[in-house]
């Protein structure tokens, strides 16, 4: 008879294996430059997304999601660090900083497989992708069109994407995820796109779906039609593969979007905070019952509520912008995110450093339906309910000042805050 102790002491060195297979896969799939109303389930006759509406239909459907900020980077590094996009000091395009912590970080020192393919643009030094938490990266700096070629962490040798780049973009990271789920260790795959950004290139396949149309508009609408069917690739080999069940798909865009038929019902899009676009979470062993949420999310809540679904708790106090969604995802009810969401936008001239955050900085601040935009310099407020009123129509500020005035020193507290946090106040001390 074999000793117990020996026996149990494998049983413990195994528990934290099988602990790790319960935890869900993660994959993040980001357009770029797709608008709210870039899909079929949100109303738009002619775009073409099957797969897009159909993970609607199964999943969980965020109505009212924002991006980080106006733009590209801002919005990329809301997404990977939970955190305003200011704090970091990327008011338009840029580097995010070395001393921030991102998504990949905390899930590769979790026990994480980690990968990025595509569009990174938050740096090319200290911030690349394969420097700030992901195992290996397949990557390009900035956007990337037809016969784009991306390269493999620091290596000089390129990897061809041959076709749509979004589904040969998606299908270097399936190749990746065949090989993970081989293996217990739960995986996390970032995968950006670089369509439908300008020039829009799309390939021959996704045109002739809009033959009809003026070759512009076959080119815009062909490069979202190859976004959705890479989503679809990526769909079908989870559940081929027979991991759906236990992994977390996000989908969203970088910004809003940048055609009059891409806006959100505001009619507003890139280069503007406070717009919609859009926003998607499949999770078939948690999300049984598809649904659709009014609750104000955004790309700063991707990062809490995917270390919530992982078991990772974020590891200092520095301050978060997003909440843990999971109460919403698992349908417990969660009627309201906790804090309000802040956003800012600065086009001043000058250095940012020199800018007052209060006055000389837009700021947008969401709290339940209602939505309050103060502008710059002038310090002019307006106030709408987006439930109400989605294509702000009217102006509430003036019937409701007691309001007004209480969001507006939210607001400013918060953007003091994020003062804090670009002047560097809120990163750890240097050992």
């Amino acid at each position: 008879m074999r000793p117990l102790a020996p026996i149990l002491a494998a049983l413990a060195l195994a528990a934290p294996a099988a602990a790790a297979d319960k935890r869900p896969n993660v994959v993040i799939v980001l357009a770029d430059d797709m608008g709210w109303r870039d899909t079929g389930y949100h109303g738009n006759t002619v775009v073409k997304t099957p797969h897009l509406d159909d993970m609607a239909a199964k999943g969980l459907r965020f109505d009212y999601f924002y991006p980080g900020q106006q733009m590209c980077s801002p919005g990329r590094f809301a997404i990977m660090c939970g955190r305003n996009p200011c704090r970091t000091g990327l008011h338009h395009l840029g580097a995010m900083r070395p001393q921030e912590v991102t998504l990949a970080r905390l899930l590769k020192d979790a026990g994480y497989a980690t990968a990025h393919f595509g569009k990174w643009h938050l740096g090319g030094q200290a911030t690349a992708p394969h420097k700030v938490g992901f195992d290996q990266a397949t990557w390009a700096i900035n956007y990337y069109d037809l016969g784009a070629k991306l390269q493999k962490n620091d290596e000089k040798a390129a990897v061809e994407l041959k076709g749509d780049t979004s589904v040969a973009c998606m299908g270097l990271a399936l190749d990746w995820v065949r090989e993970r789920a081989k293996e217990p260790a739960p995986f996390f795959a970032y995968v950006c796109f670089g369509s439908p950004h300008s020039p829009h290139r799309a390939a021959d396949e996704f045109k002739a779906l809009y033959k009809d149309l003026p070759e512009g508009k076959q080119n815009y609408w062909g490069e979202v039609s190859g976004v959705d069917a890479a989503v679809g690739n990526l769909r079908a080999e989870l559940r081929k593969l027979g991991i759906a069940d236990n992994t977390l798909v996000w989908f969203t865009s970088d910004n809003g979007g940048i055609t009059p038929e891409s806006q959100d019902p505001s009619g507003k899009g890139k280069m503007t905070i406070g717009c919609r676009t859009q926003g998607l979470l499949e999770w078939p062993a948690v999300v049984t019952k598809p649904f659709a949420t009014d609750l104000p999310c955004a790309h700063v809540d991707i990062l809490p509520t995917t270390l919530a679904a992982a078991g990772v708790k974020y590891p200092d106090a520095r301050p978060l912008d997003g909440v843990d969604l999971t109460p919403l995802v698992r349908g417990q009810g969660m009627k309201e995110r906790g804090k309000p969401l802040g956003f800012m936008l600065w086009n001043g001239k000058g250095g940012f450093d020199a800018a007052d955050f209060v006055k000389d900085v837009q700021g947008v601040w969401i709290d339940g339906s209602l939505k309050l935009i103060v502008e710059p310099t002038s310090g002019l407020a307006k106030l709408y309910d987006v439930h109400a009123d989605p294509g702000h129509k009217t102006d509430l500020a003036g019937k409701m000042p007691e309001k007004v005035e209480a969001m507006r020193k939210a607001l400013d507290e918060w953007r003091r805050g994020v003062r804090a946090s670009f002047d560097g106040k809120d990163y750890p001390p240097k050992k």
